[in-house]
């Protein structure tokens, strides 16, 4: 069993940081790195509104999900990095 010292250094400033959150950064960080291999200008058009939109998509799915108290599954995980790489992808490809 943790003790609660344990169990708050796990946590983040507020509260855990959400699957959303991850992989809203996840696509940030991919972006970015693409953006500046391919020569393109970042916006925030290109960065922010799809990273806000990755959140709230995420969110839902996982709340859709969790609601019941049930665990997070892993296929929701790995679907929501699938999907932030490809928004990367496909955002460089449009922005280029």
């Amino acid at each position: 069993m943790l003790s609660s010292r344990e169990t708050s250094e796990k946590s983040g400033v507020l509260h855990p940081i959400s699957t959303g959150a991850k992989m809203a950064f996840v696509y940030a960080m991919l972006f970015v790195a693409l953006m500046l291999f391919t020569g393109g200008t970042i916006t925030v058009d290109g960065l922010g509104l799809p990273a806000f939109v990755l959140f709230l998509i995420i969110s839902l799915v996982e709340y859709i999900v969790t609601r019941n108290g049930k665990p997070l599954p892993q296929w929701l995980i790995i679907g929501a990095v699938l999907l932030s790489m490809a928004t990367a992808v496909i955002m460089t490809i449009i922005f280029n």
